[in-house]
């Protein structure tokens, strides 16, 4: 059965003009075509559509169901047009994304901020995470795509991934620490007090000296560093300074303010690499305004970087390089 588009509207415009010399005009095609076309859809149907008398044609009752279906079915396409290019112009559309607590205030948020600045009509489900969890809602499609530690992902071939630039994570304490009377300082320095922050991947508490110490603890189950102060998110850590012992580890540009207040200094010696990254799944394709999140979020962790560098050199002074 072959029920075109075509011979809807051509059904349509007869139906309209009530003669298939003036429709045939309308449509600027020639009679014998309209008329051909016309009977090749009641050929599809097997049934009658038209009357054909000599003032003109008119419906059957058949002919009146087919327009009257015909009609809803032609809009509904026209719709669907309509709202594919809006998809594609990013006038409607929404991204789910799940974010690791590192990421989210790094690059989710402002790029979140900036996209909708762009395209105010997106709605976007965002969700912060840890990133094992992060891994599950992508691998069960309850995200288009996830932003979180990479050691999630790697040698997955369900996951097409993109490792985002790294950043040196640095301890940072107040200006009176203890810590800060040894000069350049050894992990396990610092492990001898507590620390702030989120939970670090096993790629990191690796390098750890086996415990116990005051900076928090080894998760035997996952080998993740839990901190002695674990945060969801790691947001204003500098209050956890003053007047404490604790040490909070982060970038430069996420205590910059504190930086700059002196309310806290950074702890030369020991630092390691943030290692996050985008991860979908190869099988689901991404919808437009995923790609912009995406596109978004880049551009942040650029500028994020760039900030990252300025500080380094401004503080150069203060910091005294190593790595894990």
């Amino acid at each position: 059965m072959i029920i075109t588009d075509t011979r809807l509207k051509h059904l349509l415009s007869v139906a309209e003009h009530g003669h298939f010399s003036l429709a045939a005009e309308s449509l600027k095609i020639s009679q014998p075509s309209l008329s051909k076309s016309i009977q090749g859809l009641e050929a599809a149907l097997g049934v009658k559509l038209l009357d054909r008398e000599r003032s003109g044609v008119l419906l059957t009752a058949f002919g009146e169901l087919v327009l009257e279906h015909g009609k809803n079915l032609l809009h509904r396409q026209l719709e669907m047009q309509r709202e594919i290019k809006l998809l594609a112009n990013l006038d409607i559309g929404l991204a789910r994304v799940k974010l690791g607590p590192y990421p989210s205030i790094v690059s989710g948020y402002p790029a979140a901020g900036r996209l909708l600045a762009k395209h105010p009509k997106l709605r976007l489900s965002l969700q912060v995470q840890d990133w094992r969890d992060v891994f599950a809602s992508v691998l069960e499609e309850r995200a288009d795509f996830g932003v979180a530690e990479m050691s999630a992902w790697d040698h997955d071939p369900r996951f097409e991934t993109e490792d985002l630039n790294p950043h040196c994570v640095r301890f940072f304490c107040r200006p009176d620490h203890p810590v800060l009377n040894r000069g350049a300082t050894a992990l396990e320095e610092l492990a001898a007090y507590p620390w702030v922050g989120t939970r670090l991947p096993k790629r990191v508490s690796n390098h750890f000296p086996s415990g116990p110490y005051s900076a928090g603890h080894i998760d035997t189950i996952t080998g993740d560093f839990v901190p002695a102060i674990e945060l969801n998110i790691p947001m204003n850590l500098g209050l956890f300074l003053p007047g404490t012992n604790v040490l909070a580890f982060a970038s430069l540009a996420l205590l910059e303010s504190e930086l700059a207040a002196g309310t806290a200094v950074p702890v030369p010696g020991f630092t390691f690499e943030s290692r996050y990254g985008f991860a979908h799944l190869k099988t689901r394709s991404m919808s437009p305004a995923a790609r912009a999140y995406m596109a978004e979020i880049r551009a942040v962790e650029a500028e994020f970087v760039q900030r990252e560098e300025y500080l380094a050199n401004h503080y150069r002074a203060l910091i005294a390089p190593g790595t894990a």
